[in-house]
């Protein structure tokens, strides 16, 4: 794979998690949960500016040359399950991480490294706050008593 096509699946990643989230954020009717998937509407949309705009600095003088149209796709995920909704966007997490992490592996110029391996982290809070969503869904915060554990943990 080239680093043009790297650039482009990457942007094209981040388009179609925007639009994933956009969707969530209509379906979840909670004003918690749809601040979460806000929150990560303007992440997806963020990193696809910065990274646009590293594709014009280490291509200047290409045209980057996107799908002509996007379609938010989920085979296989039961879209009345919210758990598996939320698993399904969790892996595009994930999936973002690893190719951050390479295109930062494959850069020569350190800003965009910088840049690269910045995105990988925040995918991988991305991921942590999708997670917390599952649990939030399933009732884990419900019963978890934190202060039931004074005194058992040592210093």
């Amino acid at each position: 794979m080239t680093r043009q096509e790297s650039y482009r699946i990457v942007i094209e990643a981040e388009i179609r998690s925007r639009m994933l989230y956009e969707a969530l954020a209509k379906s979840f009717a909670n004003d918690e949960t749809d601040s979460v998937f806000h929150e990560l509407i303007i992440y997806e949309k963020a990193h696809e500016d910065k990274v646009r705009a590293a594709f014009a600095v280490e291509f200047p003088d290409e045209e980057l040359k996107l799908m002509s149209t996007f379609k938010l796709e989920m085979p296989g995920v039961n879209l009345s399950d919210p758990k598996e909704v939320l698993e399904f966007a969790i892996s595009r997490e994930e999936l973002a991480n690893s190719i951050y992490l390479s295109m930062a592996a494959e850069t020569k110029d350190e800003g965009i490294k910088a840049m690269m391996l910045q995105f990988a982290e925040e995918e991988t809070k991305h991921k942590t706050l999708l997670l917390a969503e599952i649990q939030r869904l399933q009732g884990a915060f419900q019963w978890y008593d934190p202060s039931e554990l004074n005194g058992m943990m040592e210093d």
